[in-house]
């Protein structure tokens, strides 16, 4: 039932996806505090406490990635957001099993 009262929601690419690689910045924190004091207890458990937050935010940035690609935004101008997130991702789950 379309009376033409509800436009449609079609969402038009974002230029880019630069704001969704600010998670690299609570990774990059757990990652260096595990790095430098992670042979204390309290270190590692800061750590992995920020670092999970930084995962989950990670994995919201990732998929806002994907709906951006979807939604037409060149697979190009992603692949770096996508890459950085995933580097330090992996880096901070190697980090914790090492530590």
């Amino acid at each position: 039932m379309s009376n033409g009262s509800f436009p449609a929601q079609r969402q038009d690419a974002p230029d880019s996806v630069r704001g969704d690689a600010w998670p690299v910045v609570p990774l990059a924190v757990a990652l260096l505090l595990l790095r430098w004091q992670g042979d204390h207890t309290w270190a590692y458990v800061t750590a992995a406490v920020i670092g999970g937050l930084g995962l989950l935010a990670a994995l919201i940035g990732l998929t806002e990635c994907v709906k951006a690609v979807r939604r037409g935004l060149a697979p190009g101008k992603v692949v770096w957001v996508v890459a950085v997130l995933l580097l330090a991702s992996f880096g901070l789950v190697h980090q914790l099993i090492v530590a």
